[in-house]
């Protein structure tokens, strides 16, 4: 059934049983009140992710709703907005013969900075413009993969954590970029984060893997390769996933604590996509207490 409707006109729709939920009639335009962004939050932390359809949003807005979520964490990138450092810009067009966006981003499954000390709470993508075809993005729950894990599983994980190396994995994920330079491998150490980790907020507990984590930390550097390869090929399963194909003016809002998502590729010489995304700072992952 349907949650009511907000004052302002504001519909959710639940996608599945407790991940993803649609946000129709949405206007930024005008102030949100407290109570209504209070309602979509909570939703957010119930359903994972959110996707807003028909959304007109502009950079200022974009910002500034994203900011009630949270402080924002503005990205190292040359492809941020010149006037909106906090703006992301994901496209493949050229403006005065350079590139404007980033191209070919997040094509594996991965949750944004989970090779990072603190990895970063959430992220609102919007779609400017949409190829017809191709460019998906795909949603994976971590409660649900979680909750599904095999026993042995579970304890083979409880307790531990992975390590999730940039400098291990980047010719893995990116063979045709240069090699990382002995400063860049110094600004990206190492670092360990627990294989179930505890939502801040909703205390439920997630197993957390992606494209960076590398073994785990007290095992046989073997033995810790072929359990995180395990885990990760587990966490991709059809039953744990959700397939966003973009519209026009969506937005999805995604929880980078609890899920996992990819990117799918298009035809970059027949199409163009141009997309803004605003990220969230986060916390430092919490060990989840065993069960």
């Amino acid at each position: 059934m349907n949650s009511p409707n907000f004052a302002t006109g504001i519909e959710l729709k639940p996608i599945g049983q407790g991940f993803g939920c649609e946000v129709i009639g949405l206007d930024l335009s005008a102030p949100l009140p407290e109570s209504d962004f209070a309602r979509i939050r909570q939703a957010w932390y119930d359903h994972s992710f959110l996707v807003f359809r028909d959304l007109g949003m502009n950079p200022e807005q974009h910002i500034a709703f994203t900011r009630r979520l949270g402080p924002l964490h503005i990205m190292e990138r040359e492809f941020n907005l010149p006037d909106h450092p906090e703006v992301m810009v994901i496209a493949k067009e050229e403006r005065d013969g350079k590139p404007y966006g980033s191209r070919r981003v997040g094509l594996g499954w991965h949750s944004d900075g989970e090779d990072k000390r603190i990895p970063n709470a959430g992220s609102l993508l919007y779609g400017l413009t949409i190829p017809p075809e191709g460019g998906d993005t795909m949603f994976a729950d971590m409660y649900a993969a979680y909750a599904a894990l095999p026993q042995r599983l579970k304890r083979a994980i409880q307790g531990r954590r992975a390590r999730f190396s940039r400098i291990d994995m980047h010719h893995v994920h990116y063979p045709d970029l240069p090699a990382l330079t002995e400063a860049q491998k110094r600004d990206r150490p190492d670092v360990f984060h627990p294989l179930v980790r505890q939502h801040p907020r909703t205390g439920r507990s997630s197993l957390f893997v992606g494209r960076w984590a590398r073994d785990v930390e007290g095992k046989p550097s073997e033995e810790g390769r072929v359990l995180m390869e395990e885990l990760f090929a587990f966490a991709q399963n059809e039953a744990f996933t959700y397939r966003h194909r973009w519209r026009q003016n969506d937005a999805v809002l995604w929880d980078n604590r609890c899920m996992l998502h990819r990117a799918m590729g298009y035809d970059e010489e027949r199409y163009v996509r141009h997309m803004h995304r605003t990220t969230i700072e986060g916390d430092v992952p919490r060990m989840a207490a065993p069960e």
